[in-house]
């Protein structure tokens, strides 16, 4: 007897189609980065902004939600990471 495979076609879809205009795009794990800023997330990098002022919003938004993990936005062109701290 012989097991059949069973294959799934995977639809793509467009951000115009989904609504998702406004979402951040989510950079690859496996490279740096070398152009936008960048949400670090417990060292792992999250989501890509093309400004720091859109990443650091984002940065706030993130740390006041949860606290206690450890936030940077990594500038790709300069190649630092600038910690998020909320004020006391």
């Amino acid at each position: 007897m012989q097991k059949q495979t069973i294959r799934i076609k995977e639809k793509k879809t467009d951000a115009a189609e989904t609504g998702d205009m406004n979402r951040p795009k989510n950079p690859s794990a496996n490279v740096l980065p070398t152009e936008g800023y960048v949400l670090e997330v417990d060292g792992k990098f999250k989501s890509e902004y093309e400004t720091s002022e859109q990443a650091m919003k984002a940065a706030l938004e993130l740390k006041k939600r949860y606290p206690q993990i450890q936030v940077n936005i990594f500038g790709a062109k300069e190649r630092t990471r600038t910690p998020v701290a909320l004020a006391q």
